[in-house]
């Protein structure tokens, strides 16, 4: 069965016959020395004399090489960090850098089809660079201080090493430029762009609305499903654990917009974006829980966190910890960034999951070129655009200039597409490109005490996540990050049109509006991306919410003992049970025994089975193929290939399954055919058997779920021959699908072949015991290294397919015990 083009594949085409082909050749003969092998890895034993630095800095390396990194004062710490950071990630650095920038091109030609190029486009479109400039000018001393003293510990390092850069910089010719604050700011702009979807959901059912209707278009992105947990059932007050808090509302659409002829090139650029990046729409965002200590064995609380991401290599987070200046905090942080985005520090401890807030609008632009050249029209005046040129530069020679327009919302997504002659110019307004859009709270949260400074460092996050929280005191909360536009109704659902002021954002909602928990009376908090307010909630959130099955999970799991334990954390991150399945698979087998046939046999193999979705299970594979062949056969016909994929893209994976599993409750004909339900499932149930015999054969016993779904944490050189021998690493065998708390999101509903290979992993899992943190776990997908050549590239990948984890020592008499490497950096002149 033939996969996706990877990112290294189109990387591989582009690198054909350009000048990198004779530096692949040079740089090989160079790997079979040991020299060049060592010079490209960090010095982590010793002393080092570094200019910067206020006093001495120790760095202990513990057995999985992570840094626990000891100073007099926050700047050496952030100055330390960005040292460590770049000695084990500076390409990815760099690489994270030319994204935000859009700069990919220059690295690796147009790609295939233009995607590389395309990707350039809509982040020079976009100018996340031009938004985090509002940032860093109004930043507050100690953040800016924390910035440009991680910037300076990055440069100390590039300017020890230019002559030992790591390979990637050796095989691509390239020389990464000082690294600066506003290279941190731009990047997180980035991870927002990353996990903020509504703005391609919204323009993915106009599209669909105006080729299919609206019925389908409301089955296709269906309601939340009613028997599925919200975590509010009103202002400040928690639901009885597992209630529903209703559904969302079907899209509706003005009549205006619906003459306006949408681009299907205006999504064009997301598609290699989110190769790179990941897809969270394969497995929609991530999990996170806290218990109190009425409910645990310790009688302090325990709080667990597994944000799913887009899979990388190497991982795209970097574990640290860091003491000294006033701070105490062990956790994740992206490289790039100072300090600890997720974790704990000696008081508090909080992790995260995305709410895929409704926080972009687009708006459909009137121009006239020809009478009016250069405006746009609003309120029934004609307004300037701004313009500006960009010049994309193109590896192997050339370059392309696009100008870009904006008006009063925001960029014109597809002015730098060419196609405005033929289709309706959509402006984007989204609140990352916003000026008072600030993620600087993530660098307060390191040094909160409480539960007040706590909120105090949120009200300053403005990405939309759902922090759960607890502390040493006992104490647990929930609290919803970001910042929420206040707009008309119209806005949620679809694009808007921008020739009237009726679509304008009124402002935010007040941070003392969001919705918060503190200590309520179930005891515990969960979140999995489910929908957290009721749709009567006062404050507007948003309308695309996961479909609720690993809330629904986690909640049953957390309920279903009194006493609670790090163990039971562990197996919860673990369960790939399948609610979905145990709703399907009887309608499945039903119809596949009276089809008869093959349609029968693979009702057989369904039959008895548990709904857990493990590497070994035969029936796992038949049922997550039949459900992507059933609703592909459903559905593409309707749609037509270009807008299926673009569909699959740009919607949640879970609610595919809710669709699936509201039109299996009735015997009416699925969507686009003429045939009876179970005559679709026949159809079905047999082209799945022979799909899997063609994958493994007859045998099947051979027909294993991981088998057909396997994680390849592959580096974007991995399919360069030669270098696939140095950069990659076997894929490995995974469990789980999208709606399992051990998420598996794949592609199994995508055009015919379709592709099961894991797209969104759990990034990474943490378990935190408040009332011992040196009892707390830890681990990430791949290792602590970028380099291909240490010890640290990959060591992480079998702890973490196996759910397993590292000791997250945190006090120093536990660090001490693991010490395997000691640097010392001192001041120099």
């Amino acid at each position: 069965m033939r996969r996706k083009r990877s990112v290294g594949r189109m990387v591989f085409r582009v690198l054909l016959g350009t000048v990198i082909g004779v530096t692949l050749l040079a740089t090989l003969a160079a790997t079979t020395s040991i020299w060049y092998v060592n010079r490209t890895l960090p010095q982590t034993t010793g002393t080092l004399t570094i200019k910067g630095l206020h006093s001495r800095v120790s760095v202990v390396r513990d057995t999985w090489g992570v840094p626990h990194i000891t100073g007099d004062d926050v700047h050496d710490l952030s100055f330390a960090e960005g040292y460590v950071t770049a000695q084990d990630r500076l390409f990815q650095m760099e690489f994270n850098r030319r994204i935000a920038q859009g700069r990919l091109a220059e690295m690796f030609g147009a790609g295939e089809n233009n995607s590389i190029l395309d990707t350039d486009i809509l982040l020079r479109t976009l100018d996340l660079y031009g938004a985090a400039r509002f940032e860093e000018a109004n930043l507050d001393a100690r953040t800016l201080e924390m910035l440009t003293a991680y910037s300076d510990g990055v440069n100390a390092f590039l300017d020890s090493h230019q002559n030992n850069l790591p390979l990637e910089f050796t095989v691509l010719g390239i020389t990464p430029l000082p690294w600066t604050p506003l290279d941190s700011l731009a990047y997180g702009r980035v991870v927002a762009l990353s996990l903020d979807n509504t703005w391609s959901d919204k323009y993915t059912r106009a599209m669909i609305d105006d080729k299919a209707g609206t019925d389908l278009t409301a089955a296709l992105f269906p309601q939340y499903p009613a028997t599925n947990p919200t975590l509010f059932v009103s202002r400040d007050t928690a639901a009885p654990l597992g209630e529903s808090g209703g559904s969302s509302k079907p899209a509706t659409r003005d009549p205006v917009e619906k003459t306006q002829a949408l681009s299907p090139n205006l999504l064009r650029g997301t598609a290699y974006l989110r190769e790179l990046l990941g897809n969270v729409r394969d497995a929609l965002g991530s999990n996170d829980w806290v218990v109190d200590g009425t409910h645990t064995v310790t009688g302090k609380p325990l709080l667990a966190n597994d944000p799913h991401l887009g899979i990388r290599m190497p991982s795209v987070w970097y574990e640290v910890a860091l003491r000294g200046g006033g701070l105490d905090a062990i956790g994740f942080t992206f490289p790039g960034e100072p300090g600890i985005v997720i974790g704990h520090n000696d008081y508090i401890a909080w992790g995260v999951t995305n709410v895929d807030a409704d926080n972009s609008d687009l708006y459909i632009e009137t121009l006239d070129p020809v009478n009016h050249p250069g405006q746009y029209l609003y309120d029934r005046s004609w307004e300037q655009m701004d313009s500006r040129q960009q010049v994309i530069h193109i590896r192997g020679g050339g370059s392309k200039t696009i100008t870009i327009n904006s008006t009063i919302h925001g960029p014109i997504i597809n002015s730098g597409l060419d196609d405005l002659k033929k289709y309706s110019p959509v402006a984007l307004k989204w609140t990352a490109l916003q000026q008072t859009y600030s993620f600087r709270g993530f660098f307060q949260l390191d040094f909160a005490r409480n539960w007040s400074e706590f909120l105090d460092a949120l009200s300053n996050i403005s990405i939309s996540q759902n922090f759960v929280y607890a502390d040493v005191y006992g104490n647990i909360g929930y609290r919803m990050s970001g910042v929420l536009p206040i707009r008309s109704a119209e806005n949620g659902l679809l694009p808007v049109a921008g020739m009237t002021s009726t679509h304008e954002w009124e402002g935010y909602v007040a941070q003392n509006e969001m919705p918060t928990l503190y200590n309520p009376n179930t005891h515990l908090i969960a979140t999995a991306n489910n929908q957290i307010v009721p749709n009567d909630y006062p404050v507007y959130v948003t309308n695309d919410w996961d479909c609720g099955y690993r809330a629904r999970r986690i909640v049953n799991l957390l309920t279903g003992k009194s006493k609670l334990s790090i163990a039971d954390m562990e197996a919860i991150q673990a369960d790939v049970y399948s609610i979905p399945a145990s709703l399907l698979v009887p309608a499945l087998i039903q119809a596949g025994q009276a089809a008869g046939g093959d349609a029968a046999q693979a009702a057989g193999l369904l039959k008895n089975w548990d709904f857990t979705m493990t590497r070994s299970s035969t029936a796992a594979a038949v049922y997550e193929v039949a459900a992507g062949t059933l609703f592909r056969e459903s559905v593409e016909p309707k749609l037509g290939k270009d807008l299926y994929a673009i569909f699959q893209s740009n919607s949640t994976s879970s609610c595919r399954f809710t669709t699936l599993i509201n039109r299996l409750s009735n015997p009416q004909p699925l969507f686009a055919n003429a045939q009876s339900r179970d005559a679709a499932i026949g159809k079905a149930l047999a082209d799945t058997m022979r799909t899997l015999r063609a994958q493994f054969g007859k045998d099947t016993s051979r027909w294993q779920w991981g088998a057909l779904h396997t994680a390849h944490f592959k580096h974007p050189l991995a399919s360069v021959q030669p270098l696939d021998r140095i950069f990659d690493i076997a894929p490995v065998a995974r469990p789980g699908d999208s709606t399992t708390v051990n998420v598996g999101g794949s592609g199994a509903f995508s055009s015919d072949p379709a592709d099961y290979a894991q797209h969104a992993v759990p990034s990474m899992r943490q378990i935190i015991d408040l009332s011992n943190f040196d009892n707390s776990l830890w681990v990430t997908t791949t290792g602590e290294s970028g380099q291909p050549f240490s010890a640290h590239y990959s060591d992480l990948v079998p702890l973490w397919d196996q759910n397993r984890y590292q000791a997250m020592r945190f006090t120093a008499s536990a660090v001490a015990k693991d010490n395997q490497e000691l640097l010392i950096l001192l001041p120099g002149k």
